[in-house]
């Protein structure tokens, strides 16, 4: 609860304890404590209870009160100043809608602002109360410390997002550097394995050419060969077939030399 004030103390002796508004047609009983006469009233009417002051429970027997023309003059007196109060506050928007009441004070458990008396009901009476300066304050300092960790993370993100660019960047300039490289080594074997591949087919050619060169000069002479002997069996099957005489006569003119040296040749 804060500190009480001449304004507050003035809402609180003009505010019945029942209702919690301000008095009307206020009256005094027997142990001094005044009401609202029609909340009195209602209170002592309720069946099976005692006649008794619903402030310090002091009994009443006599259920007897007297008008407080005074406290209603106070009252009225009350009304005329929060209306100036409220005219002044609601020129800077700042009044409370159910009592029209400048919004003074704050409410730390609803988390809202509140008049003063908002303070003094039922709603608020178990709740931390303080000034709306010392809310502000405070509200303003830790919005302020927020504030300053905020920026001091967002300044630590930035340059950690910087470094993380930065290496980044590094890693794609090395990865460029070994892809070029790469493509460089392979672009050298590529024109290696070219000039391999031209000189194994040159080989090749030249080997076929020269089995082709061999083979044609071997069917060549054997063919030479083939039609000699085929002149000689020739000769010899005509040979063979004479008569007797003649046979032996030409026997002599048959060169066995050769016939020999041909057979060789042909093993």
């Amino acid at each position: 609860m804060v500190e009480e004030s001449p304004v507050r103390q003035l809402c609180d002796e003009t505010t019945c304890p029942i209702c919690l508004e301000y008095f009307k047609d206020p009256v005094t009983i027997d142990c001094r404590h005044n009401f609202c006469q029609a909340y009195i009233t209602q209170c002592w009417q309720e069946p099976g209870r005692e006649a008794s002051c619903p402030q310090c429970r002091v009994p009443c027997p006599q259920r007897d009160f007297k008008p407080n023309r005074q406290l209603a003059s106070i009252v009225e007196i009350a009304k005329k100043f929060r209306l100036q109060r409220t005219r002044g506050a609601e020129a800077l928007g700042k009044v409370c809608e159910r009592h029209q009441e400048p919004l003074k004070l704050f409410c730390e458990d609803d988390q809202a602002l509140i008049c003063v008396v908002c303070d003094k009901s039922k709603e608020h009476k178990e709740h931390k109360v303080i000034p709306k300066d010392e809310a502000f304050r405070e509200r303003k300092k830790k919005i302020w410390n927020y504030l300053t960790f905020l920026k001091e993370k967002r300044k630590e993100m930035l340059s950690c997002k910087q470094r993380k660019e930065n290496e980044s960047q590094m890693l794609l300039e090395e990865a460029e550097i070994e892809t070029q490289k790469i493509m460089a080594e392979f672009n050298q074997l590529h024109i290696f394995l070219e000039e391999q591949e031209c000189l194994v087919l040159t080989k090749r050619k030249n080997l076929s050419d020269e089995i082709k060169h061999m083979r044609n000069k071997n069917i060549e002479k054997l063919s030479k060969e083939i039609s000699s002997m085929d002149d000689l069996i020739k000769e010899m099957e005509e040979k063979h077939n004479q008569p007797t005489s003649e046979f032996l006569q030409k026997l002599c003119c048959l060169d066995f030399k050769k016939i020999k040296f041909m057979t060789f040749k042909g093993s």
